[in-house]
């Protein structure tokens, strides 16, 4: 697997919103998948799909939930939960400013 690219401020790893019941770039599906699975928040098993499957769904919520945003399933770009996953996938690769 590749490391989830994570850009900067000005610009967003999203190109649309995402989530269950979106219509959903398969790009930013599998970017969340990634993010998620290399913070350990997902586990797609066998080679990952552009979907929105119930784990996912739910490993999106329960990411929301643990942080303390906003706990509705969707990402969007430049949004708090995205910018979350973003921080702390820089912090895990060694990339934030202390």
């Amino acid at each position: 697997m590749h490391q989830p690219q994570v850009r900067s401020r000005q610009t967003s790893n999203l190109s649309d919103r995402a989530g269950n019941g979106l219509p959903n770039n398969p790009k930013d599906i599998l970017w969340v998948k990634e993010a998620l699975r290399r913070l350990g928040r997902y586990n797609h098993g066998s080679a990952p799909n552009p979907y929105i499957d119930r784990s996912l769904n739910e490993a999106i919520l329960n990411y929301q939930r643990d942080r303390g945003l906003r706990r509705d399933g969707v990402l969007v770009p430049g949004g708090e939960t995205e910018c979350a996953l973003c921080v702390e996938l820089a912090r895990l690769f060694g990339r934030a400013r202390r």
